[in-house]
C-alpha cells in the first residue's frame, strides 16, 4: 500500500507537473500571439501615422497617374473636393496653397513622394511624383477599397453617428448656477 501511496503521490506530482507544463506553454503561446498582435498593431499604427493627414490622400490619387506640376496637382486636388464638405464631420474643407505647399513638403521629407525640379528653367519648374513604395502602398491598398465598396451601409452608418456626434460636441452647454 505504502508503493501505491507513492505511486499515486507521483501520478499526482506527474499531473501538476504536466499541468504546470501545458500552463507554461499556454502562456508561452499567449505571449507569442500577444508579442505578434503587438508587433501587427505597431505596424499598422505606423502606416496609418504615415498617410495621415487631410490632404495626403487626394495628393496620392492625384499622383497614381503620374508626374504632376504644382498647380496641375493643386487643381486636381481640389477638384477631388468638389462637395466642399468632409463626408465624415461634415465640415467645409478648403485647400489653400500654404496647407498644400506644407503637405507636400512633409510628404516629400517622408518619402511618399518625389519632387524633381528642372535646374536652370526659369520660371523654375518643379513636378512631384509617387516614389515606388507609395505605389506598392496604394497598390496594397485596393483590397481595402474593394472592403469599403462592399460594405456602404457600415461606412454610413459611422459617417452619421460621427456626425451627430460632432455636432453635438459643438453645441454650447448652459453652466449651472
Amino acid at each position: 500500500m505504502g508503493q501505491l501511496q507513492t505511486c499515486v503521490e507521483g501520478s499526482r506530482t506527474h499531473t501538476r507537473g504536466a499541468s504546470a507544463t501545458t500552463s507554461l506553454s499556454r502562456r508561452a503561446r499567449e505571449s507569442a500571439i500577444a508579442a505578434e498582435d503587438a508587433e501587427k498593431l505597431r505596424k499598422l499604427h505606423d502606416a496609418k501615422q504615415l498617410f495621415s493627414g487631410d490632404w495626403m490622400n487626394p495628393v496620392l490619387v492625384a499622383l497614381k497617374d503620374g508626374p504632376k506640376h504644382y498647380t496641375e496637382l493643386a487643381a486636381l486636388v481640389r477638384a477631388m473636393n468638389t462637395a466642399g464638405s468632409d463626408s465624415w464631420s461634415g465640415k467645409p474643407r478648403v485647400l489653400h496653397d500654404r496647407v498644400l505647399t506644407r503637405t507636400l513638403k512633409s510628404m516629400t521629407a517622408d518619402g511618399l513622394i518625389l519632387r524633381h525640379e528642372e535646374v536652370g528653367a526659369f520660371p523654375p519648374s518643379v513636378q512631384y511624383a509617387i516614389s515606388n513604395a507609395t505605389a506598392e502602398a496604394l497598390d496594397a491598398l485596393e483590397p481595402m477599397v474593394a472592403w469599403v465598396d462592399r460594405h456602404p451601409d457600415l461606412i454610413e452608418r459611422a459617417q452619421r453617428r460621427r456626425r451627430s456626434e460632432s455636432m453635438e460636441s459643438a453645441k454650447p452647454t448652459v453652466g449651472r448656477t
